[in-house]
């Protein structure tokens, strides 16, 4: 088959932060299948000049084919970012002509930003798989950027329910969205059109051999990281109003005292500037803000060297699940986990033994959440690694492509 990938997040086999659709399409292309994946340009870092005034250019990166379209910049999480979406959308949907018609697109759904994908596959006859790896709208309303009430949500929830509807197959990277879009009416079951048969479950994964040999091609040079006295909490993604990661920069204040904890924070966001000057206001000695962006190979050694490895969010973001990438490089890594929330649908950490998931309301509940996991018995610490390493292996995406191929090959 010719499968198009088409995600505005998506990067490179160089620049990717969540490597599900370059781990995917390398494991689509084994199988005998062609792939064209179909991202923003600003994922991919494609300058303005590079796209020399066209609406896209094309670049292979080794086997893996791509199509970086022209996109508008935003910051932040406003409208400019959702207008971004949806002339990505647009204009995907204008420059098919120019590429072999698949038989297949398999699309990260933005809901209701990216619609025109839908109109593309009814245009080209292809069969329609939309992918949802969070829930727009609804989780606007969860975080607060939106209102309930809000006139234009009403809209946005009837378009979200088109691609559903609309879709040959839906597949959702959580579990709980089976049962969202029962609570929704959207299904067969009370009513609605979709027929929960053609419904999925396909978490997110890691691929272990290469997490393995990453480990031990990009050791970093970095004094704390490598200190072996230190009990090293390290936090590894973005940092922003979801995230919630003050909360952790107040459980290291309560710390302090303990030289033995040191917490590591790597990666950006709309808060980070915020918080290392919290940090250097409130003179907390114990954390420290490393790269806000380092390559995917390289995280395999950073997380590999923490004694506790950290999953931070806003209370209720689990509502319907958590399948966030950095998770399975924790998994992969064979540390325990802390995340200061409650999942409601498949709890790896907790369902497995792996370390602490529930709601640390508080700093102190954090602190005690941490020292649980770090202080507790060698051999009891080390058997959890031996089990977190152990679950590791359900979602390498050996087993998750193969999956996923299944559905779209039905």
């Amino acid at each position: 088959m010719n499968i198009w990938i088409v995600n505005y997040y998506t990067g490179t086999p160089e620049t990717v932060s969540n490597p599900r659709y370059v781990q995917l399409a390398k494991n689509f292309m084994a199988s005998g299948h062609r792939v064209l994946t179909f991202n923003s340009a600003t994922s991919a870092r494609i300058s303005e000049a590079e796209l020399s005034g066209h609406d896209f250019v094309q670049r292979d990166y080794g086997d893996h084919k791509f199509v970086h379209v022209k996109v508008m910049p935003y910051q932040g999480n406003g409208a400019r970012r959702m207008l971004s979406i949806w002339k990505f959308a647009r204009t995907v949907l204008k420059i098919r002509k120019y590429f072999e018609k698949p038989d297949v697109i398999l699309h990260n759904i933005h809901p209701p930003f990216d619609y025109p994908i839908v109109r593309l596959a009814k245009k080209l006859k292809a069969k329609y798989i939309a992918e949802a790896w969070d829930l727009w709208p609804a989780d606007f309303v969860t975080f607060g950027l939106v209102k309930e009430n809000h006139p234009a949500l009403k809209i946005a929830y009837q378009i979200e329910k088109k691609y559903y509807e609309k879709a040959d197959e839906v597949i959702f990277t959580f579990e709980g969205g089976i049962d969202y879009l029962k609570k929704k009416g959207w299904t067969t079951e009370n009513g609605g059109k979709i027929n929960l048969k053609n419904v999925h479950y396909v978490n997110n994964g890691i691929d272990i051999a290469e997490f393995d040999k990453n480990t031990l091609l990009y050791p970093r040079p970095d004094a704390d990281m490598n200190d072996p006295n230190l009990k090293k909490i390290v936090y590894l993604g973005s940092i922003s109003r979801a995230n919630n990661v003050q909360t952790l920069i107040d459980a290291a204040k309560l710390l302090q005292k303990d030289e033995r904890y040191r917490f590591f924070i790597y990666g950006d966001g709309t808060f980070r500037d915020d918080l290392e000057q919290y940090v250097i206001d409130q003179h907390i000695d114990n954390v420290v803000f490393k790269e806000k962006s380092i390559p995917l190979a390289e995280c395999a050694w950073v997380v590999s060297q923490a004694t506790v490895n950290v999953m931070n969010y806003q209370k209720n973001f689990g509502w319907m699940g958590v399948s966030s990438g950095k998770m399975f490089q924790y998994l992969a890594a064979g540390k325990p986990i802390v995340c200061n929330i409650e999942i409601a649908y498949d709890d790896v950490i907790s369902n497995n033994h792996l370390g602490i998931a529930r709601d640390l309301e508080t700093p102190g509940d954090f602190v005690e959440a941490i020292k649980a996991i770090a202080e507790q018995p060698e051999a009891d610490y080390q058997a959890m690694c031996q089990r977190i390493r152990q679950t590791a292996k359900q979602f390498d995406y050996q087993y998750l492509s193969k999956k996923e191929l299944s559905i779209i090959c039905k």
